[in-house]
Order: structure tokens, then sequence, then C-alpha cells
């Protein structure tokens, strides 16, 4: 839930304008609801631009904005062209939220940090070592992320930036969050986690000193474990679920009862590598569409990208694969699919690790995966309590997070009117919350 774009209380589009490449000169005009954007993003494009063939003095940015509010808390996304004569250049530029309370109450620097790591050290590193081993296509390892130009992170002055591709000149397309995910789409993301994920196994065997420094815990450690709003709001989603429920549902409520009583346990106990070794990867560890793009061919997806690595983390498989199916897929999708999708993942992982001079009966034993899943599978109850609200919300019933970090930061309490079901949703939501809970206990995980 990493990634929050602008609001579309500014979709129109607004421009600022650099008149030459040294930023000695700027015209602006902008909608005055859009704040004016920081100097160090400017200064990085104006780095960037001479590296990318464009003459300094000659050239032109202009950013546009207009995204949809609800896909995340802690970033904002603007798109940045560079101009000079008849060349056009588009990129796409991540920053922290330029409003003070949401950058601190969302703990943006930390997500900020981690992504730096993952663009500037972490994906170069699997990259070369997927190419050492003689892996050197798309159609065989692991390569499908942005093309990342610049990515720095100053966590002592506040300042970040990632400057990316636009996907979407390539083609890419966004899944539409609300819709649940089908077929091609769940196994296409299986065969690429599968891959990422064997990468960590080979790689932690063969080059334990390189892959160390990629030992990480969830960034948001911290912010989830002190005492504050976010104690409340982890809470309060419980007690949705449990709402979600209907009378008959005396199983399920006696379940989530009891999860209520150690959800802060439970939350730390799927988030231990060591209880996972030697088992543990590097994930993602923000597994829903929002943070993917697919491109088609006659309608069918054949490539995907995946996003927003802002809490990558060392941990179970299990977390991606649980984030992923119990916020993405529904009742009836699982039913017919899930274990074929935990069979694809695997088989992918397989294969990947024989790629990589390495087996699966070694590394990943299939029997292991299995008592892994029972171990952390409860994890996409504990996602899904989240997750599942805002995918069942229109985007233009979510609140302002400004506004939100706002008030969290006057009084420390979470507004939680922010993650309640409303009037248009409510139905859509029951339905679906009932069925995570429901398949987590079919699944043995609750």
């Amino acid at each position: 839930m990493a990634d929050q774009a602008l609001s579309s209380a500014i979709a129109e589009t607004s421009t600022i304008t650099t008149t030459n490449g040294h930023g000695a000169e700027r015209t602006e005009s902008v909608s005055e609801q859009v704040p004016e954007l920081p100097a160090y993003l400017h200064a990085a494009l104006e780095q960037l631009a001479p590296k990318e063939g464009f003459t300094e003095g000659n050239f032109t940015i202009e950013f546009d904005f207009g995204s949809s509010k609800g896909d995340g808390f802690v970033g904002q996304m603007f798109k940045a062209t560079i101009s000079e004569g008849d060349r056009r250049e588009v990129y796409l530029c991540k920053i922290p939220p330029l409003d003070d309370a949401r950058r601190e109450q969302f703990s943006s620097m930390a997500a900020f940090a981690r992504e730096v790591l993952v663009y500037d050290r972490f994906l170069p590193t699997i990259y070369e070592y997927q190419r050492a081993k003689g892996i050197l296509s798309r159609d065989d390892g692991f390569f499908h992320t942005p093309r990342c130009y610049h990515a720095h992170c100053d966590e002592t002055v506040q300042e970040s930036v990632i400057i990316m591709e636009d996907l979407r000149l390539r083609e890419f397309q966004l899944w539409n969050k609300h819709n649940i995910i089908d077929y091609a789409h769940g196994a296409l993301f299986m065969t690429h986690l599968g891959r990422l994920h064997a990468i960590s196994l080979a790689m932690k065997r063969d080059l334990p000193e390189r892959f160390a420094p990629f030992k990480l815990p969830n960034p948001f450690d911290p912010m989830l474990k002190a005492d504050g709003p976010f104690r409340n709001m982890i809470l309060s989603q419980l007690q949705m679920v449990i709402d979600a429920l209907r009378e008959q549902d005396t199983i399920e409520r006696a379940k989530m009862e009891q999860l209520k009583e150690d959800v802060f346990d439970e939350l730390a106990r799927c988030g231990k590598a060591e209880l996972a070794e030697p088992y543990a990867v590097v994930g993602h560890g923000d597994c829903w569409t929002n943070n993917m793009m697919f491109r088609y061919e006659e309608g069918i997806p054949k490539e995907i990208v995946l996003f927003d690595w802002q809490v990558m983390r060392y941990v179970t498989p299990v977390q991606d694969l649980m984030y992923f199916i119990f916020c993405c897929t529904d009742g009836e999708f699982r039913r017919k699919y899930y274990h074929e999708m935990i069979d694809i993942y695997y088989a992918s992982l397989s294969t990947m690790l024989t790629k990589l001079q390495h087996e699966a009966s070694e590394l990943f034993p299939r029997a292991v995966l299995d008592e892994q899943l029972l171990v952390f599978g409860r994890y996409g109850i504990l996602m899904g309590m989240f997750l599942v609200p805002m995918m069942c919300t229109r985007n233009d019933e979510l609140p302002d997070i400004e506004a939100l970090a706002q008030k969290m930061t006057e009084t420390q309490q979470l507004d939680e009117s922010f993650f309640k079901t409303t009037e248009s949703n409510q139905e859509a939501y029951a339905t679906r919350i009932r069925s995570v809970v429901q398949d987590s206990i079919r699944y043995g995980y609750l």
C-alpha cells in the first residue's frame, strides 16, 4: 500500500516548466491546489538530462500530474517531460509526500530509503547474478522491473527522488484494482514471483556475502510496534471484519475474535525471517495489482513488470503468495484455482533454480512450502483486512490523505472513517472479506 499518487482533487493537468538546463530560471503555471515542487526534484532532472543526450542550457522540463487517490500512502508521482527541439522524453518521478504531516505519519523516508536500495543495489545485483549463470533473456529470468534512471535518498534532510521509465510508453497497462484478477494474469504473476524467490534461494547459497546486505526486516515494523494510531487502526480493521460476518458464521467469528487477541503477535511472527530459515527470501512485500503492469498481445497478458519496492524485506516466501492470493482474488477464484496458483509458483521456482544450477528438492522442497503455508498462511487475512476495503471503495469516496495525516499529528489518533465501508461498497466488502476468512479456515491457516 505504499505508492500514493496525487489525489484526484488535482486531477486536471498542471505544468511547471524549467526554462533552461541549469535551473537558473523557471516559469510556473500551476493550479493553486498544487504546492511548488521541491528544488531537489528539478536538480535531479537537470542532472539527468545531459546524461540522456540533451544539451545543457537548451532543454526544458515540464511536469504533469493527476493520478487517482487510494493507491497507497507514502509517495507522490509526477510525469516529467524533457524537451529540446523536436525531441521529447517522458520520465516518471517518485518523491516523498510534499505534505510534512503525511510524510512523517506514514514513515515515508524509511520506505524511500528501502526502495532506493532496491533500484540502486538489489536489482542490479540479482540481474548480474543471473547473467553470470547464463540467464540473459527476460523470457528465462527475472528482469521484470521498470528501468530506473536515478535513485537517491537522504533521510537526514528528508529528500528522495526515483526517476523511472513511463511503462505506458511500452504499452503496459495497469489492472483495475476494483476487479478480481483473472487466471491469465494470476498465472503470469505466480510465474515471475517464483523466479524472484528462486534467485534468493540460489544466491544466498552461492554468494552469501553479497546477498547478506539484503536480509532486511520490514521498514514499517517500528511504526506497527509503537503505541499510537496504527495499533488502534489494526484493531479497528479486525473489528470491521468481525462486523461483516453473518450471525450464522459462528466458527468464523470465534476464529477472528481469537485473532484479535493475538494480532500483534501474529503480525510479528509472520515477519520473522528466522522462523522461515533456511528458506527465507527477499520478497517484494506489496504484491497487489496496483504495483504491477501488464503488456498484452491480442488481449492476452504476455509480460509483467513489478514496481513499488518500498517494503521489500527478507521473510518467508509465503508472505508474497498470501498477500496476492487473498487480496487480489475472491472466493470463486480460489475455489477454482488456489492450488493451481501454488503449483504454478512452485514449478516456476523449481525451473529457475535448475537454471541457476541448483535443485529445488534441496533448497526449497515442496513439502517445506506446504509446511510454511500452514505456519504463515494467516498472513492472507492479516493483509486482507487492510487492503480489501480499499479495493472495494470507489476512488471518489476515499478521503484526503493529507487531512488524515494532519489529524493524526494533532491528536495521535487515527480517523477510523478512512477504513470504513460506505453504503455503496458495504455489500461487496462483506462478501469478499467473509470469503477471505472462510478460505483461511478452509486451508488450515486460521
